[in-house]
């Protein structure tokens, strides 16, 4: 555990390190990299102010020119590279930033390839969850109606679809989608992230998702998602026995820095939800969904509003107030997002 002059210490470490912010330039025509999603000006300013607000100095640059400086040698000196390469349909894609990092040795935010492949793939992410024992819903050989259709590959609720009829069962699964039973219930998202203090990876406050209709029938759909519309959010902690299960799925792809784990909240009722903001949500009604290695981070969405909740309970609450009060009460979540990742890389280097 670090003392508070300790952390302070990694603090001052940080400035003046040159961070560079790989984007997908829209007007990119390679044939592998077309994109169902690119981050816009939001994300990459707010990575921008990020580096700024821990003394750091951004150098912006589209992958293709980043790729290009590292194969003839022309890329200028950099200490870290925040990777927002994200949204390919093809996954194998995303891995192009992370590799070329790990050719150069430079260290990669959020991860690197090996996360970035293994956790965007629904199918290998629902097979390990499985395995270390947390629950997933049931699988269908079949498109069989009540149930839900997941594509393996896309982000963003991109293609989630509901089989509610016995129609639609007519038709034959896609080899690329995921077939499973849907859970009655809510959404919820849970971030995870490096914790300075402690020096490893804790969840952080979780995020549900009430439906305006609060019927358990919902789900967060693609529309919705975009938009932003159609349902509230309310911060839920989570209990430590699924806590602990989330922190081990992390680590068996290799997250150091941060991911986001998103599931279903089993219910039949508003009611329950009550119940577990009181209490916390418990393993045996938490069904997995997905593992979001590379999630959308920026000011005012989930992850920063996750680390804006936190409350004296929680164990990231001292990392977080000393952050805030190094920074004279002026620093943010996306600020104390990128401190926490730079410092889980500086954490694993080796000491002599």
């Amino acid at each position: 555990m670090r003392t508070s002059k300790e952390y302070r210490k990694c603090l001052n470490m940080q400035k003046g390190k040159t961070i560079g912010i790989v984007y997908i330039f829209r007007g990119e025509n390679a044939l592998g990299y077309k994109h169902y999603e690119c981050w816009e000006g939001d994300v990459i300013s707010s990575w921008i102010h990020a580096v700024e607000e821990i003394g750091g100095l951004p150098l912006i640059m589209d992958a293709r020119t980043f790729c290009e400086k590292a194969m003839n040698g022309t890329l200028p000196h950099l200490d870290y590279v925040i990777n927002l390469n994200n949204g390919t349909y093809d996954i194998s894609v995303l891995g192009l930033v992370t590799s070329v990092c790990a050719f150069l040795k430079l260290p990669c935010i959020p991860g690197n390839t090996l996360t970035t492949v293994t956790g965007e793939n629904k199918q290998i992410s629902n097979m390990l969850a499985e395995i270390i024992g947390i629950k997933i819903p049931n699988n269908m050989s079949k498109a069989e109606a009540g149930g839900i259709v997941r594509p393996i590959g896309l982000g963003s609720s991109i293609g989630v679809r509901r089989i509610k009829s016995f129609e639609e069962t007519t038709e034959k699964p896609d080899n690329s989608c995921l077939y499973q039973e849907f859970i009655e219930g809510f959404d919820f998202t849970t971030p995870l992230l490096y914790d300075p203090i402690s020096s490893s990876l804790s969840c952080l406050p979780a995020v549900m998702y009430i439906p305006d209709s609060t019927s358990p029938d919902w789900f967060l759909g693609e529309i919705q998602k975009r938009e932003h519309s159609g349902y509230k959010k309310t911060s839920v902690r989570i209990q430590k026995n699924l806590s602990d299960l989330y922190v081990c799925m992390a680590h068996v792809i290799n997250v150091s820095t941060y991911c986001r784990i998103d599931a279903r909240f089993r219910c039949k009722s508003i009611d329950e939800v009550q119940v577990a903001e009181r209490n916390g949500i418990p393993f045996e009604k938490a069904y997995f969904m997905e593992i979001n290695p590379m999630p959308t981070i920026k000011n005012n969405i989930n992850f920063c509003t996750s680390v804006e909740n936190l409350t004296d309970e929680s164990p990231f609450y001292f990392a977080y107030s000393e952050y805030m009060d190094f920074h004279y009460g002026c620093g943010t979540s996306m600020g104390f997002i990128l401190s926490c990742s730079i410092q889980s890389i500086e954490d694993a280097i080796p000491k002599c």
